[in-house]
């Protein structure tokens, strides 16, 4: 994966750990695909309130929410929210729509800024939460960790899986205490080496999603030559 160098300063998943932030930790990601002109548009969000408002769409993006409503969950003034949107609306991140005369906002998932922008926060999540960390004490010989499927697209919302593939020489993988740690259902794919080669052979659809399409948190991408 290249390298872009790209800082993101999300403090992280779920509205608690936004509370009255004093400090924003930044954090170099590299995602592949990024443009010139998504980079700008992600080192532009070094505001907290409007992190914190764009964090809570990267958590519910297929929700709709009314102005009052979003100041009452993120706990912040209604006028101070609805400057944040207002940026946000204008860099098409968030769509603003009137429904029977009252406005809602919702996240714009055909922005392919908010989709990076998302799939960025992911990533600053599974870091925060040490899931690599807890991958590597639990399975042996792991020369590749693959994040695949929604959270690699940027397409996931609460109700999504986490999709892993790991490249090891452990056969079985017990991942119910992952589940219980980040509160996600966790799908965990495990091959050996001589079993991923022949899956890229035997499930060439599997096997071109997670070279195309995954994210390495992990070692190398897993290319069989």
């Amino acid at each position: 994966m290249p390298k872009v160098g790209i800082k993101i300063t999300f403090h992280h998943l779920h509205a608690p750990f936004f509370a009255r932030p004093k400090k924003i930790k930044a954090l170099t990601i590299n995602v592949k695909y990024f443009d010139t002109d998504v980079q700008y548009m992600i080192q532009l969000y070094q505001d907290i309130t409007q992190l914190r408002v764009l964090s809570h769409f990267f958590n519910n993006p297929n929700e709709e929410f009314y102005l009052r409503e979003l100041a009452r969950l993120l706990k912040i003034s209604p006028m101070t929210v609805k400057r944040a949107l207002d940026d946000l609306v204008n860099d098409n991140l968030i769509i603003r729509q009137e429904k029977k005369n009252q406005i809602l906002y919702q996240a714009n998932m055909d922005s392919q800024a908010f989709k990076f922008a998302k799939i960025s926060y992911n990533l600053a999540w599974l870091e925060k939460k040490k899931v690599v960390e807890y991958l590597l004490g639990k399975a042996s010989g792991i020369s590749s960790i693959i994040l695949y499927g929604s959270y690699a697209k940027g397409e996931n919302d609460k109700h999504s899986d986490l999709d892993l593939l790991l490249i090891c020489t452990t056969k079985k993988i017990d991942f119910h205490q992952i589940e219980k740690k980040l509160g996600i259902e966790v799908n965990i794919i495990n091959f050996m080496s001589t079993q991923w080669t022949k899956q890229a052979k035997t499930n060439r659809a599997f096997y071109l999603d997670i070279i195309t399409e995954g994210i390495v948190l992990y070692g190398t991408r897993p290319v069989i030559e």
